[in-house]
């Protein structure tokens, strides 16, 4: 807390006000630096309460020249309901015992949730034989709302903002424990005040307390009543002839003999009470008889009154003086103060809950209030950010400003500089345009002339897995995907295959040589024609003739197989060409199988050694023999067709001009002229 800083304590009482200032001195202690006292001038009520406590706290602020608004309060146990109760104790389960406690404070009031304003605390409860506390108190606060939502508009008319609220017996309790009391052995402490008493039980840390309807109006009722008059002539005769009469017989005067036994009366009543609680006291919190009593509050002024509790409880009794614990300073009138200091023990304890930790902590702040609180607090806080915000925010600005004016300037620099060099910058852009259509044209060319060197490479393919005893009679392209041979076996059949016809329907052949190249030149020449169709694959017609014995079909040693210049997929061997073979090690390996033995006819070694290239499928179904009859002119002979699928994407321009005008018509007119080998 900030040195010098000044807060006000207010005790609102049934019967008057009491405020002290405090201030925060150099070692962090409390130190008094005004107070004030006064009594209200009528009776409070529901009607005047906000106009009575405003018009009392004007003058009190006045008088005592108050500059502190930030406010304790403490309220009138009169307006209070204060209930203890106990729960088990779940040592190692603290969301349990609050979850527990909060019930047992809520249990009991007798009125709705809404209405009132609620706070509760845990006090250690009775320890058993072996010194386990079994058992905990819970100390629950109870005052309306309604009662609280006043005071806080008087206080608020004349300038204060409460931050706390407190009621009379936990203030008190909190300022006798800072002076000592109950350290050493029970006490009590029993404060009268005007409608009410509250009795406390001080022993080490327990806390007991009782709030008695007996009180100094109880005399000044029974005053009225005994002499008929009203009530303020009844307070003022009480206060001028009142005291506790030393016995029930005791005589004086006749006014002061009769208000003294009023007095005793009365007292007695009270000590009844006192007697009851100190029994409650010792049975529900297992405490101790009481060793001392103090007394406080504005009706233990009565002469005698200290020595009527002493003679009937048979213990010391004297007078509590809460300002023990905190420095006075020296500007106050200690000759006043000393006058009324009996009464301010609440307000002492509100001081102490300003300044450090209480053995009792109740707030019954309501939360919306708090709320507002909270934000008027914070209030400058955002002020503040805000302020700096905007100072941050014209700082930024003018830096951003400096630094586009700067970035202008240089950006005009660039400009300037850029108007020099802007014409050979458009030559050397104009002359990179040149040379990337230079180079577009060449890798067309370039892909143009690798067009060209496909289709020789795959008819030398073909050419290449020929066995020698083949000879081809004709190839024919087949146009989009090639559809699988569906068959079980190859049949032998005699057909019109043997004259060459074409079981595809595309003609006895193809002059793949005239209908490529007719396009080639096309586009070399810049003629509009068709466009490029995608060949999946071919069908081939040929004849073998094969020696008695078949040697002369055996698979020759083809040579490698060329490197392309052209992208061409990789592909697996099939299973039927591959063997199990044992390496260095003795470990399995897959090695091409040796073929050299075998005896087979033309036709299927000329569909193996197709399928070991790359440029065509090794699928069964698509690279595969379609049919195959004997020869009707030898007898060693056959003719068979196959179908070969390809592995690369080739293209060719179907399309060769006829007297008919059909494009394709002419496709195989050149290669199936005759046999090549």
């Amino acid at each position: 807390m900030a040195q010098n800083e000044r807060f006000l304590t207010v005790d609102i009482g049934s019967a008057a006000i009491k405020l002290g200032e405090f201030e925060i001195d150099a070692n962090g202690g409390v130190q008094m630096t005004a107070f004030a006292h006064r009594e209200y001038e009528e009776e409070l009520s529901e009607e005047n309460r906000i106009n009575v406590i405003e018009g009392i706290l004007r003058q009190m602020l006045l008088e005592a020249n108050i500059q502190a608004r930030k406010t304790m309060l403490s309220l009138s146990g009169q307006n209070a309901l204060i209930r203890f109760g106990q729960i088990n104790n779940y040592r190692n389960d603290r969301k349990q015992i609050r979850q527990l406690a909060e019930f047992e404070a809520k249990r009991n009031i007798p009125f709705a949730a809404d209405e009132i304003s609620l706070d509760f605390q845990l006090i250690a409860g009775p320890e058993n034989e072996d010194g386990v506390m079994e058992t905990l108190d819970v100390l629950s606060v109870v005052v309306k709302k309604d009662v609280i939502g006043q005071i806080f508009s008087a206080l608020k008319r004349v300038g204060l903002s409460p931050v706390l609220v407190d009621v009379a017996p936990v203030a008190t309790y909190n300022a006798a424990r800072a002076n000592g009391l109950g350290s050493n052995g029970s006490v009590m402490v029993l404060s009268i005040g005007a409608r009410t008493t509250n009795l406390l039980f001080l022993e080490g840390d327990r806390f007991f307390a009782r709030t008695i309807p007996i009180a100094g109006h109880t005399i000044t009722q029974q005053i009225a009543r005994k002499f008929s008059i009203g009530q303020p002539e009844a307070e003022e005769l009480k206060r001028r002839h009142g005291f506790v009469a030393k016995t029930d017989d005791d005589n004086g005067t006749e006014a002061s003999s009769d208000v003294s036994k009023i007095v005793r009366n009365i007292m007695r009543r009270l000590y009844g009470e006192i007697t009851r609680s100190i029994s409650i006291y010792k049975a529900q919190q297992h405490g101790s008889d009481p060793v001392k009593l103090y007394l406080t509050g504005g009706s233990t002024i009565l002469t005698y009154c200290d020595q009527f509790f002493a003679e009937k409880f048979n213990i010391p009794v004297e007078y509590f003086n809460p300002l023990g614990c905190v420095a006075l300073s020296p500007g106050l009138d200690k000759q006043r103060l000393s006058e009324v200091g009996h009464t301010f023990s609440e307000v002492i304890g509100l001081a102490l809950r300003y300044t450090s930790v209480c053995p009792i902590e109740i707030n019954l702040m309501p939360k919306e209030v708090a709320r507002q609180q909270s934000l008027v607090y914070k209030k400058p806080y955002f002020v503040a950010a805000m302020f700096t915000l905007l100072v941050l925010f014209f700082i930024i600005m003018g830096s951003v400003k400096n630094s586009v004016n700067q970035s202008n300037k240089e950006v005009e620099a660039y400009q300037r500089e850029r108007a020099k060099y802007e014409s050979s910058y458009n030559e050397i852009k104009g002359a990179i345009g040149e040379a990337k259509s230079a180079v577009g044209q060449v890798d067309d060319l370039k892909n143009f002339l690798m067009y060209r060197t496909q289709w020789p490479l795959v008819i030398e393919e073909i050419f290449r897995a020929k066995p020698a005893n083949v000879w081809i009679d004709s190839i024919t392209p087949v146009f989009g995907e090639m559809s699988p041979v569906e068959r079980t076996s190859i049949v032998e059949e005699e057909s019109s295959m043997a004259g060459g016809g074409d079981m595809f329907g595309m003609g006895g052949g193809m002059d793949m040589g005239s209908a490529m190249m007719g396009g080639e030149m096309d586009m070399m020449g810049g003629s509009a024609g068709p466009s490029l169709a995608t060949i999946g694959g071919v069908v081939i017609e040929a004849h073998t003739i094969a020696a008695y014995g078949n040697n002369f079909g055996r698979d020759p040693k083809l040579a490698a197989e060329p490197k392309y210049p052209f992208e061409v997929p990789e592909k697996s061997a099939p299973e039927e060409d591959t063997e199990v073979a044992l390496d260095e090690e003795g470990n399995e390996i897959s090695v091409p199988k040796d073929e050299s033995h075998l005896d087979q006819s033309g036709d299927l070694l000329f569909v193996r050694n197709l399928r070991k290239s790359q440029l065509f499928s090794n699928e069964d179904e698509f690279t595969t023999t379609v049919t195959r009859q004997k020869s009707v002119y030898l007898e060693n002979g056959a003719d068979f067709e196959i179908q070969l699928k390809f592995n690369v994407v080739l293209e060719a321009y179907p399309w060769n001009e006829t007297k008919e005008g059909g494009m394709g018509a002419g496709m195989g007119a050149g290669m199936g002229a005759g046999p090549m080998d």
